[in-house]
């Protein structure tokens, strides 16, 4: 099995908790625009694929010299689809305090507030700066975190350092009828 918690840029859908897709013809499209290649394994709720041969047109890689993982030590590069029945969150190690969703103001507290959010999805929290109320799931993380009951997952690439192409993003809008955002995991 890959080791699905790697670094990776995450796809999903930005409405929450977004509308069921069907997989089947999502994956479909998906090999038809060259993203998704052969099926490499399917473990538990994740499919994971080979990376298809116009993935490379569909994700910038920014900086000079770019790499991708290689087949080291049983980590490659390769794509995973999973639909969560809730909405879930994955962050990279490397998070910054999220910011407030009304003032703008980081707050240290996210830990405690994901955790009350894991115990109850309904739960809400107030800033400590502005005082307003608001879920967990509406702070903001500059894209080193984020929800999602539909993940595409970039397994392999390192944080900041791919961005899905506006083109690719539009062709998973006219697919899936609904608009995508990314960012960056490996937890």
């Amino acid at each position: 099995m890959p080791e699905l918690f790697n670094p990776r840029l995450v796809l999903t859908p930005v409405d929450k908790p977004g509308p069921s897709f069907n997989l089947s013809e999502l994956t479909r499209q998906l090999q038809q625009l060259n993203f998704l290649a052969e099926l490499k394994t399917t473990e538990a709720q994740y499919q994971c694929y080979e990376i298809g041969e116009d993935f490379l047109h569909q994700i910038s890689f920014l900086g000079c010299s770019p790499t991708l993982f290689s087949d080291q030590n049983d980590q490659d590069t390769f794509i995973s689809i999973i639909e969560h029945d809730d909405i879930a969150f994955s962050h990279s190690s490397e998070i910054p305090p999220p910011r407030c969703p009304h003032c703008q103001k980081t707050d240290k507290n996210w830990k405690q507030y994901q955790q009350q959010w894991d115990d109850n999805k309904n739960s809400t929290v107030s800033c400590p700066s502005c005082g307003k109320t608001f879920s967990f799931t509406e702070m903001k993380w500059k894209k080193n975190g984020g929800y999602g009951r539909l993940l595409i997952q970039v397994h392999g690439v390192q944080e900041n350092l791919a961005v899905p192409n506006p083109a690719f993003l539009d062709a998973l809008k006219q697919i899936t009828e609904t608009e995508w955002e990314y960012f960056f995991a490996d937890h």
